[in-house]
């Protein structure tokens, strides 16, 4: 009797002990490394990490069917070279593709160690396995490392970046490993394996898939776009009306308009010219404007055809003044560069006995364009019968240069009350070298806020032109309605407040 009840004890004590070491479940050894039964056949993840290992071999079992793609493509990566290991010398791209899954398997094996007899295991306990998983751990680190080297991630057809990103998520499930058998956490253990072994399925799930990408946007039916062609085409042909209708109505103002814009080129012609420049104005005021009208019938959107053409229209008429100014300052600019040379010759001269007008001759024939120009846009001016004072006078008007102009004057002024012009010169360069140093200083150390001024006023407009090439039909669907027309002019208006506002933070006038 005693016999009987030590043998039951014995035997309940075993099964309790096999119960405390059976980590996993009998549906978690199934997804872990598959079941096969009568009734069918389970896969896990340790039986489709064999598959992909498999997919990529030339001579792999018939019967393992594999997808389109890489029969198209397997070819090609065994004759890729990728990847030159001292060791195992020159790997081609299917093999550096089977080294990581070749160690999940093997991963999958030392899990399968822990399971119950009756399920392929030892009851082995996963502490004692460390070294094995330590190493299995580094293998696998190492083969994911080459992978990311060799920038495969366009390979598998294009999968190769989704395959990278579950074998990433698997490198850090493998940390979670360690630690959970480093400090016999055995939860933490087990949810890492089952991790995996998900990760590992949606690793085989993306060879089965097609390639991430965007989707093909749905084509509208054929008469629904005639339609629409045919109402943008009226609705082009109508806002003509409308504008035939009210130039028909206001043509005597139109007639006067057109008269004052002509007046006004010939202005714009003349003052080109004075800044050496010759200039068809009617090509600045007309190309804006066809271009403008040319991108909004491109647009094949009503909205889009009035911004467009609203915006070229703004931008003829006003570019020859824009541009004009700009012509001006530049040259100024540059005159400003070259008069401290002029005014230094100039002094010379008149210590040597020279008189102005000889001094501006030398001015003329010694220094380069464009203050060159000017001088002798001067001088044939008083040859012409000019007073040398007005003819100065003339060059003030047209060089925008402040220091320029404050040599004029000492000239007009000298020669009207008379004094030491010579000394007069050099004091004005000595001023002007003094300047320059506080303008270049200045300048450094306001470089920030011009540079912040142009990022703050042309970055959203380089956004809203990449987010038009990208999205054209997203961006139409809102900008060109009332609601997007307002959005654009509320934004024009704050975005040349901020860049006015960055501006003059900068601005330090000397």
């Amino acid at each position: 009797m005693r016999r009987a009840l030590l043998a039951g004890w014995i035997v309940a004590a075993a099964a309790g002990h096999a119960r405390a070491q059976q980590l996993f479940t009998s549906e978690e050894i199934g997804y872990l490394v598959g079941r096969k039964t009568a009734a069918a056949k389970q896969d896990g993840a340790e039986t489709r990490v064999q598959y992909f290992y498999h997919y990529f071999k030339k001579d792999r079992d018939p019967a393992l069917p594999a997808p389109k793609w890489v029969e198209q493509t397997l070819d090609a990566m065994l004759k890729r070279p990728v990847w030159q290991d001292p060791e195992e010398g020159i790997l081609n791209e299917a093999m550096l593709w089977q080294a990581p899954v070749s160690v999940l398997y093997e991963f999958f094996e030392l899990v399968r160690k822990s399971f119950p007899p009756s399920e392929g295991g030892q009851y082995a306990p996963p502490g004692g396995l460390l070294r094995d998983y330590e190493d299995n751990r580094i293998r696998f680190q190492m083969s994911l490392d080459r992978l990311v080297r060799a920038r495969l991630g366009n390979s598998l057809g294009g999968r190769g970046r989704a395959v990278l990103a579950h074998f990433d998520l698997i490198n850090k499930q493998l940390d979670s490993v360690m630690d959970g058998l480093v400090n016999g956490d055995t939860q933490r253990y087990k949810d890492a394996v089952m991790a995996i072994a998900a990760l590992s399925n949606g690793a085989f799930d993306v060879l089965q898939s097609n390639p991430r990408g965007y989707a093909p946007a749905a084509q509208p039916a054929g008469g629904s776009r005639t339609a629409s062609l045919l109402c943008f085409i009226l609705g082009i042909g109508c806002a003509f009306f409308g504008a035939f209708t009210v130039g028909s109505l206001n043509e005597e103002r139109i007639q006067q308009g057109i008269e004052r814009y002509k007046a006004k080129a010939k202005e714009w012609a003349h003052e080109y010219e004075r800044q050496f420049v010759v200039i068809k104005i009617h090509y600045l005021v007309g190309a804006p404007m066809v271009l403008g009208l040319i991108a909004g019938l491109l647009t094949f959107d009503l909205f889009g055809f009035l911004i467009f053409a609203g915006f070229g229209v703004y931008a003829g008429l006003t570019l020859p003044g824009w541009l004009l100014r700009n012509i001006r300052l530049r040259r100024g600019m540059r005159c400003e560069a070259q008069l401290l040379d002029a005014m230094v010759l100039m002094s010379n001269g008149l210590k040597s006995g020279i008189d102005l007008i000889g001094c501006i001759e030398m001015v003329t024939k010694d220094l380069q364009p464009p203050i060159s120009e000017e001088f002798s846009l001067c001088l044939k001016n008083y040859h012409l019968g000019t007073s040398i004072e007005k003819a100065l006078e003339g060059m003030e008007d047209r060089v925008q240069s402040r220091l320029l102009s404050y040599m004029i004057k000492a000239i007009v002024i000298q020669r009207s009350v008379g004094g030491n012009l010579t000394k007069i010169f050099d004091r004005i360069v000595e001023n002007i070298r003094e300047e320059s140093k506080l303008v270049e200083k200045t300048a450094a150390m306001t470089a920030q806020q011009r540079i912040q001024a142009i990022v703050v006023g042309v970055m959203p407009w380089i956004m809203l032109a990449v987010m038009f090439v990208f999205q054209p039909a997203s961006m139409k669907e809102f900008y060109f309605t009332p609601l997007g027309i307002c959005t654009l002019l509320f934004c024009t208006v704050w975005i040349g407040i901020g860049m006015k506002i960055v501006n003059k933070l900068g601005d330090i006038n000397v």
